[in-house]
Order: structure tokens, then sequence, then C-alpha cells
């Protein structure tokens, strides 16, 4: 597998920006991450095959200091929710200037790079009275600060020449036990999809390593055996938990989450990603119950 130069991966010392630095790895690829000073750099600094470059995606000179004659660019790096809607003006800069500043510095330090950009299926806004599945062409219309942010950075990305490839991504299913939300962001009755997050970096991986994906906007979800409906995702969850679904709270009718049933065939085609079928996550969840169960009993 040829690459020019290293892989950037913004955002690298983050939870998915790992796994995606150990992917590059695994196939031989030099990986340069950038992150905040103040990250956590623990098992990247130093290794072999690894850069870092500490910086601020605000800050531009950082930003091309980091992009300088890499291959490609996954952008990962952003405000998420709940962060992304206290500050608007700080989620803009972050986000959407800090797209742009890649851009840029790809355009001069970098131009036959491909960028793969981190995107977000809530772009779509409120597709409730849609026919599933959403497909990359629906309208986008935001319901919050993130999304908006996206829906910039995204046009600031077809504005550019820059080879890119933007990958609207489900929410993102951790096969970690975690304490279930007061409420949770979508209704009862809500078409929802999430993505294991395995297989998410492995379409950030493939994305970046297939030139038939260059130029393509893409959803990545996590296909027909996660399209659910909002209450069965949160019974499964309960039900390991061992607590009755009456008890959940889920958002109001009138305040929708994003969430829907989405079209990823093409995603699926070129990518191949989806390995990690609904059920697998939910046998993953029962063996760490089982173990946890295991370890009350030594």
């Amino acid at each position: 597998m040829n690459m020019s130069g290293p892989i950037l991966i913004t955002g690298g010392a983050g939870s998915v920006g790992r796994l995606l630095v150990q992917r590059c790895r695994e196939a031989d690829l030099t990986v340069r991450v950038f992150d905040l000073p103040f990250c956590d750099f623990s098992g990247l600094e130093g290794e072999n095959g690894i850069e870092v470059v500490k910086g601020d995606i605000t800050n531009a000179s950082n930003v091309a200091e980091a992009v300088q004659g890499v291959g490609a660019v996954a952008h990962l790096a952003a405000l998420l929710p709940p962060a992304s809607e206290g500050n608007r003006d700080r989620t803009w800069a972050i986000n959407v200037e800090g797209t742009a500043s890649i851009l840029q510095a790809m355009t001069t330090g970098a131009p036959d790079a491909v960028l793969v950009f981190s995107s977000s299926v809530s772009t779509y806004g409120d597709t409730r009275a849609d026919t599933p599945p959403v497909q990359v062409t629906h309208s986008q219309t935001a319901l919050d600060i993130y999304a908006e942010s996206k829906i910039a950075s995204e046009a600031r990305i077809r504005e550019s020449p820059v080879d890119a490839v933007i990958l609207r991504i489900a929410g993102v299913s951790v096969p970690v036990l975690q304490e279930p939300p007061e409420v949770w962001p979508f209704t009862a009755e809500q078409r929802l999809e999430m993505v294991h997050r395995d297989d998410v970096v492995t379409a950030l991986f493939k994305s970046l390593i297939t030139p038939e994906a260059r130029g393509k906007t893409l959803n990545i979800g996590g296909g027909p055996t996660w399209q659910i409906h909002g209450r069965q995702y949160v019974a499964d969850h309960f039900e390991l938990l061992g607590v009755p679904v009456e008890m959940a709270s889920f958002r109001g009718g009138d305040e929708p989450g994003w969430v829907d049933w989405y079209d990823s065939a093409e995603a699926q085609q070129l990518l191949d990603y989806q390995q990690n079928s609904y059920e697998d996550y939910l046998n993953t969840l029962r063996e760490e119950v089982a173990r946890m169960l295991e370890d009350d009993d030594d």
C-alpha cells in the first residue's frame, strides 16, 4: 500500500482517533497525530511510525505545520454536543474555521492528498415524516449548532479544490456497558440506526486508502441489522441491566432527535465496513455483564 506521506489524523488522541492510528499502523502506514497539547498522548508519543504534532485546530500556523507533506488527512477534530451548544462562536471557530484551515493548508502543503471528513447524519434534521432510508441527497436542516457547523464545513469542502470523502456518520455505539442517560435523545417510536464504533474506524480507514471513494458523500450507518426503533434499543440495553424499559425517559415527540434509518448501500459496497451486527454488539455487552457477575462472585 503506497502513500506519498504520513496520514494526518486530527483529533488523533481521542478514542476513535487512537483506534484509527492503530488500524493505520497495522497496515504499516506512518501516522501523524495532531491534537491539543494538553491531551493524553500516551501510547502515541515516541512510538515507531507515529509522529505527534501538538497544536490547536484554530491556529492556522499549527495546522499548516501538521498538514505539510502528508499523503492523506482524516479530519476528526471537532467540538461535539453538548459542548458545541454552549458557545456558537467557539464551535464555529473549531468546527468550521478549523476545517477551512485544513483545506487551505492542504491546497498549499499537500495538494495531492485526500481529505476524509467526519460529518454527521444530524445534518439531515427531523426526517420522521420522510420515507426511509435517508439518502445522501436528502436536504440538510440543522436542529442544533453542531449540525449547522457540519453543514457549513461540508460546503467549504465542496468549494475547495481538495479531493475529499465526506462521511455522514450515524450515532456511534461503543461496545462497553455504560450508564444510561437520564433522557434518551430520541422518541420511543422513532426509527433508529446506530453504528458500531469499530465499523466507523474501518470506514474511516478504508476511505483513506480507497481511490474510488474520492469525491463521494456517504452515509455511515450500522446497516439493516441496526435499523430498529428507539424503544427496542433502550429495552435491549435495560434488559442487560435488569431494568424494565418502563423506567426509561425518552425525548418528547415535539422535540425529536435526528436519528433515522440511512441508506448506506454505496458506502458498504465501496468500503465493506459493516462487520459488527447489532446482535454482535449486544453479545459483547452480555459478555461484559457476565464477566462482572463472575468477578462479584469471586
